[in-house]
């Protein structure tokens, strides 16, 4: 609970419109102490998977919220990640979505939060994590920036996901870009909202993300927010 008080004071900090507060209020304790529930659905769909350290799975704490929240949507088949590392979130949205693709975009260099980690090693748990899906062009991995891919991009998609650069000012270019292929129905999911790396809380992803619901409200036809923030499209 201290962890939801203090969430809950730096988004008053910075400013967040009461609907969204209110929104995450409302989906707190719905998600609260859900790490169980979490760690079977990881057993269930993570077999043999290699990291460079399997403490640190934080993509696995939302699990649960993901599976209920698109418990009953059918339609996803076209798939965008920004932000891949080695595989976690993209294995899930495959095993979640049936006969879905994804197309896996990471420079594999890393950002800010990252400091001396071991990219080339991270990369290849990709490959090995994703070596099936991969063979058989279910995921297309494109080893470039988020900017690169957009601007040579020609498709549109069910389901984004962001988890990119988190940076204030990429995070806003990200959400721009999603939006702009983000098909009518489709599915924004942006992780990292209750991210705080940065002093300045303002930058971090907090502050883009209600800047682009505000912006965007009119064209939202269902919020979600937790520590990750799931948006439809109208």
């Amino acid at each position: 609970m201290t962890k939801f008080f203090k969430n809950l004071y730096r988004l008053i900090l910075i400013g967040t419109p009461l609907f969204i507060i209110s929104n995450y209020i409302r989906n707190f304790l719905p998600n609260y102490k859900t790490k169980k529930k979490s760690k079977k659905i990881e057993n269930d769909i993570y077999e043999n998977f290699k990291s460079i350290n399997y403490n640190e799975k934080w993509f696995c704490n939302n699990l649960n919220y993901l599976t209920v929240n698109f418990k009953t949507v059918k339609n996803v088949k076209k798939i965008l990640e920004i932000g891949s590392y080695e595989g976690r979130s993209a294995i899930f949205f495959l095993k979640n979505f049936s006969n879905s693709n994804i197309s896996c975009v990471d420079t594999w260099s890393g950002s800010d939060e990252h400091n001396s980690a071991n990219f080339q090693l991270i990369e290849k748990n990709f490959d090995f994590n994703t070596s099936f899906y991969q063979s058989n062009n279910i995921l297309r991995k494109y080893k470039m920036t988020s900017n690169v891919f957009f601007k040579n991009n020609d498709k549109y998609f069910d389901l984004i996901y962001v988890d990119g650069d988190h940076s204030s000012n990429q995070v806003k270019i990200d959400l721009i870009n999603s939006w702009n292929v983000l098909k009518s129905g489709g599915f924004l999911v942006l992780d990292d909202y209750m991210w705080w790396y940065y002093k300045d809380y303002k930058k971090n992803p907090s502050t883009p993300i209600n800047n682009f619901i505000k912006e965007n409200i009119l064209n939202i036809s269902k919020l979600t927010v937790w520590h990750q923030v799931i948006i439809q499209k109208t």
